[in-house]
């Protein structure tokens, strides 16, 4: 599939499964985030992942 065609078939996603996604498949998604592209290469961003659901749960009663 071509650019165009990803952007045309897109998908907005509101629900999730509630199960755990493989590490290897979490560790391609972070590899291709760090591998983005970045104004004049200046690479702002910090990838944290949460595995652990005691912790998720725990972080998801911050505020923003």
């Amino acid at each position: 599939m071509d650019v165009f065609g990803a952007i045309q078939e897109r998908k907005s996603i509101r629900s999730y499964q509630d199960k755990p996604v493989a590490r290897e498949v979490l560790e391609k998604i972070l590899e291709a985030g760090r591998l983005a592209p970045s104004a004049r290469n200046s690479e702002p961003w910090h990838f944290i992942a949460v595995t652990d659901a005691e912790k998720r749960k725990e972080l998801s009663k911050g505020t923003w």
